[in-house]
């Protein structure tokens, strides 16, 4: 499916394993990220993306900061803003061309409606824009207002855009525990009746919950399902082959080299398993037993929290998100290892 995932990461580097999780979960065209927390000197990449970013500093230390990801089999090109807006803008063509903006306004900023429609004037239409404004206001689902909340309000209506959000909540608050939604997914009343929109139900090692908009009319695409040839039974598949593929049966037939392949796949799937073409877990190498049992540790005590609200629940929450990022990225990083303790052996 087409999807796109907006959401503040909370810090890239850190959170770059679960971006390669989400990956696999969402299959999305593309990533508008929020607080990436980059240098421009950072190397971060993605593999099957290309990388946009606008950079953000506080006192020479990264802070803020919008990224978009973009697959790289996909016709783009960037939009150039002049603005002083932490925003970064592609083009993309879809079953439509339309606009990307991801946005990044941090809670200390006064947001300027003047900045906001010069920064909207510059993208081409159809677009979508979309961030973290830190603006509260019951139209989007939080339960209170604050003065962003009610300047996005006006600019929206006199603009004449819509906004996708369904009133759930996007934030978890780490210090008071509170949930809010403070993510916005602005666009054109042309792309409106396009998408989805829908909040994913695991924080992801953020304090933000990843926003998915999904294309309402691509046909679903679904992951080719691969051969699992360490798992072949070749004692039966060599019978078989010795059995069904007698070459008499070829003088026959019309198409024997269709005949053939039709013969042969049907071998292989009664003696070769398949991965899943939607697979539970991610296919990941160094995704094992471990990160799955971190990852649901995380998943179940962000939801005891939010079932019981109590600074204890919170506090767990934490060192449970904190011991999932450590699981994985050991898990990766002795994967990585391996493989190279293997290939090291192999050329010797």
């Amino acid at each position: 499916m087409t999807n796109i995932i907006q959401w503040n990461c909370r810090g890239l580097k850190i959170n770059l394993i679960q971006l390669t999780l989400l990956v696999q979960s969402f299959l999305p065209i593309a990533f508008c990220l929020q607080e990436t927390r980059l240098k421009e000197s950072d190397n971060v990449s993605l593999k099957g993306y290309n990388m946009y970013s606008t950079f953000s500093k506080v006192d020479e230390r990264a802070a803020g900061g919008s990224s978009i990801f973009v697959k790289d089999n996909v016709i783009h090109s960037t939009v150039q803003l002049t603005t002083d807006l932490q925003a970064v803008a592609i083009r993309l063509s879809l079953d439509k061309t339309i606009t990307l903006c991801s946005i990044y306004i941090p809670p200390s900023s006064i947001i300027d409606k003047a900045k906001l429609k010069n920064l909207t004037d510059q993208l081409p239409s159809p677009f979508i824009l979309m961030g973290d404004f830190n603006a509260h206001n019951p139209l989007w689902g939080s339960k209170t207002h604050n003065a962003k909340g009610k300047i996005i309000e006006d600019f929206v209506s006199q603009e004449g855009l819509c906004i996708f959000n369904d009133g759930s909540n996007t934030y978890l608050h780490p210090g008071n525990g509170s949930y809010s939604s403070i993510d916005i997914t602005i666009c054109d009343p042309s792309l409106l009746q396009d998408y989805s929109w829908r909040v994913h139900d695991d924080l992801c090692g953020s304090d933000h919950f990843p926003i998915v908009p999904e294309h309402l009319f691509t046909s679903a695409q679904q992951r080719v399902p691969r051969w699992k040839l360490d798992k072949a039974d070749w004692p039966l598949f060599e019978n078989l082959c010795q059995a069904e593929l007698q070459s008499k049966m070829f003088e026959t037939v019309r198409d024997p080299i269709l005949t053939f392949n039709t013969v042969l796949t049907s071998i292989a799937d009664r003696t070769i398993p398949k991965t899943s073409a939607n697979p539970k877990h991610p296919s990941k190498p160094w995704f094992d037993d471990a990160c799955d049992q971190a990852i649901g540790d995380r998943k179940k005590s962000e939801r005891r929290f939010n079932q019981q609200p109590t600074t204890e629940n919170l506090s767990n929450f934490h060192i449970f998100r904190a011991k999932a990022r450590r699981t994985c990225r050991q898990a990766r990083r002795t994967s990585w290892k391996n493989l190279s303790r293997g290939l090291h052996l192999a050329l010797r």
